[in-house]
């Protein structure tokens, strides 16, 4: 279900909950000149059985804030317009977390990539692993072995893969890496899902924004939506994956997601399937 988190004049509970797990986000774009058409892709939550059945199919178990997160809403899609010009308005602002079974092992697409005449002639999956964890790179590589899994979050332009990885699938801990296609070289991006979830918020949706902590780098017409709408989000600092949505003295700075959002959404009840 899309709606406009901004045009409800009695938001309900459900209508707070997005409002709170995307730190009035709408509230903020709304305030920036040319920023229109924001929608808001509202989902039902998971089932604990939905869960379940992720975790016994890929043997391992999700972070406790992502089950949370599923078990309130199955993903949600959030995106915007800028308008260029008075007849020109194209849809650039994008955050998309995808429907649990989506969330595959990336591995299934690697084996596709090693076997191309034009990519690395790697055999096995466990070689590809053993080149990633052999990276010059090591401080931003995650520590793999035969039993690691790595998950596919999120693909941009093809260039690059957001990826949660299980260094051991016995540990439910995991972290969010960028892989980058053209090298196989991981970037580290967040130390947990909430602050993936915290990161691609306070970067607006702003496409690619991720390639701002890889060596791809952005493309030129999105260098040029940033440098217009957030120029502060291009300093290239080591406190820029901690910036804040609101950078005002006004506001306070909510850049910190708390969780326990996740719990408070009411459960609606589901629509029975048409006959």
């Amino acid at each position: 279900m899309s709606s406009n988190p901004l045009k409800s004049q009695n938001p309900t509970a459900e209508d707070l909950f997005y409002e709170n797990l995307t730190l009035g986000l709408a509230k903020v774009l709304t305030n920036i000149p040319r920023i229109t058409n924001i929608n808001f892709e509202k989902r039902q939550p998971c089932e604990k059985a939905q869960i379940t059945a992720w975790e016994q199919r890929h043997n391992v178990y999700l972070p406790d804030d992502m089950k949370r997160f599923y078990l309130s809403t199955d993903g949600f899609n959030f995106c915007w317009s800028y308008q260029y010009s008075p007849n020109d308005v194209r849809k650039v602002g994008h955050i998309n977390f995808p429907h649990l079974i989506q969330i595959t092992l990336v591995r299934e697409n690697l084996e596709t990539i090693m076997n191309s005449p034009n990519r690395h002639s790697l055999s096995t999956p466990s070689a590809l692993r053993r080149q990633l964890s052999d990276s010059p790179s090591n401080s931003n590589s995650p520590n793999l072995n035969s039993k690691s899994k790595i998950f596919e979050l999120s693909n941009i332009l093809d260039l690059a893969k957001v990826c949660m990885v299980y260094e051991t699938p016995e540990v439910s801990h995991t972290k969010i890496y960028i892989l980058e296609m053209g090298s196989y070289r991981w970037r580290f991006l967040a130390d947990s899902f909430t602050e993936y979830l915290r990161m691609c918020i306070v970067h607006l949706g702003l496409p690619y924004w991720e390639l701002c902590f890889s060596s791809v780098g952005l493309p030129s017409w999105t260098e040029q939506l940033f440098l217009l709408l957030a120029p502060h989000l291009l300093e290239k600092t080591e406190n820029r994956r901690n910036r804040s949505l609101y950078a005002t003295a006004d506001n306070p700075p909510y850049n910190t997601l708390d969780p326990s959002v996740f719990r408070s959404k009411p459960r609606c009840s589901r629509q029975p399937a048409k006959r």
